[in-house]
């Protein structure tokens, strides 16, 4: 079989296809970017909040809930 490196990375972590993975990676990204966002925006101007779901606890739960799924679709592999 012809080695496809855009296919063998997101098939290894149970991802169906390379556009279900590169939806779930641009998803985590976004939401990392937003949540910096607004982290370097109240460093230079303490007085903008950080939206409590954008906040430091909720960015752990969020990256918690992304590991389980990764976790799960690893022990669930596509064939």
């Amino acid at each position: 079989m012809l080695y496809n490196p855009f296919s063998k990375h997101p098939k290894e972590n149970g991802y169906k296809s390379y556009l279900e993975h590169g939806l779930f990676a641009f998803g985590v990204g976004f939401r990392l970017l937003l949540s910096a966002k607004f982290f370097i925006w109240h460093a230079l101007l303490p007085f903008i909040p950080i939206p409590s779901s954008l906040n430091f606890d909720k960015t752990i739960l969020y990256l918690e809930i992304k590991r389980n799924e990764i976790e799960t679709k690893q022990n669930t592999k596509a064939p």
